[in-house]
């Protein structure tokens, strides 16, 4: 009878436990700090330790194969990668949410805000990680980064988005558009309530990447806001519902910041 072979290379379906996770976690960290510091590193010798312990029932395979996932986890955060260990971002969702807190307290960091990019993956997952760090608590002012809303050169336009912004913005809504008032119409697969935020002063138009110029929306009001008829007075509406909201003045092309 042919046994079932996980993605990670384990003969196994069952899931990866937390113990197992931070297990590794611990290891990718020794042995980056060990790296950093100029020292001769053994990966074998760690995985050998690793394996015949925490992960007694795993395979070498399955070892390599979730190091390479924290590199991938590690390298959004915009953090060193420990060499050897190229990202393997097929991670997964759920695997995803259950590394950021891990890494974000192996690493000493539950604490610090998340670096703002352009980079729409590496946003992803710094969103997810500054809202884990949330934890419900919105009693401190909303983020502000003056990097947030400038431009960067590309194929195509991007501008730099702070993932704290994301973040707070998503808390306060607590899984309820602020445009519409409906609840998030799913969940996504970590748990949390579908939204996406809007700028209702876009970027584009010289609107400040801040909380005070998002909202957390539904799909639905998301392409109301860019494609109704009443687009404008669905956005003036929206900024009077929402106290924090405000309504900052349209600029020309030439006056908005690259």
């Amino acid at each position: 009878m042919a046994r079932d072979v996980n993605v990670a290379g384990d003969v196994t379906s069952n899931e990866w436990t937390d113990d197992e996770l931070m297990a590794c976690v611990f290891a990718y960290r020794e042995l980056q700090t060990a790296e950093a510091a100029g020292e001769v590193i053994n990966k074998t010798a760690k995985r050998k330790q690793v394996l015949a312990t925490t992960l007694s029932s795993r395979t070498a395979g399955s070892y390599e194969f979730r190091m390479a996932n924290i590199s991938a986890v590690v390298e959004a955060l915009g953090l060193p990668i420990l060499t050897g260990y190229q990202p393997r971002r097929n991670v997964g969702a759920k695997v995803t949410a259950k590394l950021l807190p891990m890494v974000n307290h192996v690493w000493q960091r539950e604490w610090s805000a998340e670096a703002p990019t352009a980079d729409p993956e590496a946003l992803q997952t710094r969103v997810k990680s500054a809202r884990s760090k949330l934890k419900g608590d919105l009693s401190a002012p909303p983020p502000t980064n003056p990097l947030s809303g400038s431009k960067v050169a590309s194929t195509t336009t991007r501008f730099v988005r702070d993932p704290n912004v994301i973040a707070w913005v998503l808390a306060t809504a607590a899984g309820n558009c602020e445009a519409c008032g409906d609840p998030a119409p799913f969940l996504r697969e970590d748990g949390e309530p579908y939204l996406e935020v809007h700028h209702v002063r876009p970027l584009s138009e010289g609107g400040p990447d801040s909380a005070d110029n998002a909202v957390g929306v539904c799909p639905t009001c998301h392409r109301r806001f860019h494609h109704g008829v009443d687009k404008d007075r669905y956005r003036r509406e929206t900024i009077k519902r929402v106290g924090r909201l405000v309504n900052y003045p349209q600029l020309t092309p030439e006056l908005v910041s690259d």
